[in-house]
C-alpha cells in the first residue's frame, strides 16, 4: 500500500502544502454579514455593537468566548414594535433576555402556535426545530437577547445549511403542541434539580442550599424544553466567595445581579482575574479552574449555559462536572484549605476597596 500510495502522489500533488479549510460555522458566521467578536470576556452584554442581519431580519453580532467549537452565542436586537424573521434550525438555543419585554410565537406542523410571553431576564428555549419568532412588544424601548447555542457542534457535525435551516422533521417527542408547555410553573424534580419550560424572571427563581460548593452557595440545575444544552443558576451571599473548581468546554457564566470578580488560570499558571457586575459574560476555558468571589453588599447571582448535558438529557464533552463523577471534589475542586493564601488577601483587599465586609473565615490551611 506504500508504493501504491507513492504512485499517486507523484507530481505536483506530492509537494504541494494541504491547507485545512475553515471550520463551516466560522464559515458561516463570515458569509452571515454581521460584526463577530472573539474575546475571553464581555463587560456589559447590553454595550456590544450589532449589525443588520438579514436572516433575522433585526440587528445581531456573534459573540464566540472561549472553545467556540462546542457552543456560542448570538445578541439580537429588536427596535420598538419590530420582531424577527421566522426561523427554525437543527441545533439547540436558550434564550436570556438581556433587556425588554415582548413575545415568541412557537409554531410546529400539526399544533396549535402558541406564544410565549417574556420581559427582562426571563429564561426559555424553543424546541428544537420549531419555527419560532421573536417580537419586541414595546413600542418606546429596543429589547435586547441573547441567545446560547450549540451550533458550532451541529454546523460543523453536518456542514449543509440545508439541513440545518429546511428540515421537515418533527421532534415531537420533545414538543407536541401541548397545551401550557411554556407556563412558568416548575417541578422540583430532587435536590437542587427542576425542570420547566419557561423562567420569567431567573433572579427570582427557586435555588437550593449547596455548601461543598462554597459558603452560603445556592444552585439549581434546569431541565428545559428536553434540551441537551445544560443550564445552573448559582447564588452566593456577600463578603464570600466559592470554591476554586473546573470543567470541559463551552459554559457561557451571565451575571444576573451583584458585583464581584473571577479568577480563571489554566493548572500551573498564575490567575487571570475577570471583574464583573450585571450583564457581563465570560466562559472559563476548557478545563481552567475558575473562582468566583461577590465584593457587592448584596447577593450574587449568575446563570451558567454550558453543552455537558441537562439534568435529563446527559451527554459527556470534555471532562466530567460535580453531577457525574463520585471523584469530582477531589479531581476537579480545590477546598478552601488548599487553596493558596494569597486568595483570600486578595479577597480581603478587595472587600476593602469597596467598602465592604468579609463574612468568611480564613481558611486553615493544610501543610504543603
Amino acid at each position: 500500500m506504500v508504493d501504491n500510495f507513492n504512485a499517486r502522489s507523484s507530481g505536483d500533488d506530492a509537494t504541494k502544502e494541504f491547507v485545512r479549510p475553515k471550520p463551516f460555522y466560522d464559515a458561516w458566521q463570515e458569509r452571515e454579514g454581521i460584526p463577530s467578536y472573539e474575546t475571553f470576556h464581555v463587560n456589559n452584554l447590553m454595550d456590544v455593537e450589532l449589525g443588520r442581519w438579514d436572516r433575522m431580519g433585526v440587528d445581531g453580532a456573534f459573540l464566540n468566548l472561549a472553545d467556540p467549537f462546542i457552543s456560542s452565542s448570538i445578541i439580537l436586537e429588536l427596535k420598538p414594535g419590530e420582531q424577527t424573521q421566522p426561523i427554525k434550525h437543527m441545533f439547540e438555543t436558550w434564550v436570556f433576555v438581556i433587556k425588554g419585554k415582548g413575545d415568541t410565537l412557537i409554531c410546529q406542523e400539526g399544533t396549535k402556535d402558541q406564544v410565549v410571553p417574556w420581559q427582562t431576564q426571563s429564561l426559555f428555549g424553543p424546541p428544537l426545530n420549531t419555527t419560532y419568532t421573536h417580537r419586541n412588544t414595546d413600542s418606546e424601548e429596543p429589547a435586547r437577547l441573547l441567545m446560547v447555542t450549540n451550533a458550532p457542534l451541529t454546523m460543523n457535525l453536518y456542514h449543509n445549511e440545508q439541513f440545518i435551516f429546511d428540515n421537515k422533521f418533527t421532534f415531537d417527542d420533545r414538543y407536541s403542541g401541548e397545551q401550557g408547555y411554556f407556563n412558568p410553573d416548575f417541578e422540583v424534580m430532587g435536590q437542587r434539580y427542576a425542570r420547566t419550560n419557561m423562567v420569567k424572571d431567573i433572579r427570582e427563581f427557586y435555588l437550593h442550599e449547596w455548601k461543598e460548593r462554597g459558603k452560603a452557595a445556592r444552585s439549581v440545575f434546569l431541565s428545559m424544553s428536553h434540551h441537551t444544552i445544560g443550564a445552573h443558576v448559582s447564588e452566593f451571599e456577600p463578603g464570600t466567595y466559592k470554591k476554586a473548581h473546573r470543567h470541559g468546554p463551552g459554559a457561557h457564566v451571565i451575571i444576573l445581579q451583584g458585583e464581584g470578580y473571577s479568577l480563571n488560570w489554566a493548572e500551573g499558571d498564575e490567575p487571570k482575574r475577570v471583574d464583573w457586575s450585571e450583564n457581563a459574560m465570560f466562559s472559563p476555558p476548557d478545563m481552567w479552574y475558575h473562582q468566583h468571589f461577590n465584593t457587592g453588599k448584596g447577593p450574587a447571582r449568575y446563570l451558567a449555559l454550558k453543552s455537558k448535558g441537562a439534568p435529563e438529557h446527559p451527554i459527556r464533552i470534555g471532562a466530567p462536572g460535580p453531577n457525574t463523577d463520585p471523584d469530582f471534589a477531589k479531581d476537579h475542586q480545590i477546598e478552601y484549605e488548599d487553596e493558596s493564601p494569597e486568595i483570600y488577601e486578595e479577597f480581603l483587599e478587595s472587600l476593602k476597596k469597596n467598602g465592604a465586609e468579609i463574612r468568611q473565615d480564613r481558611p486553615k490551611y493544610n501543610k504543603s
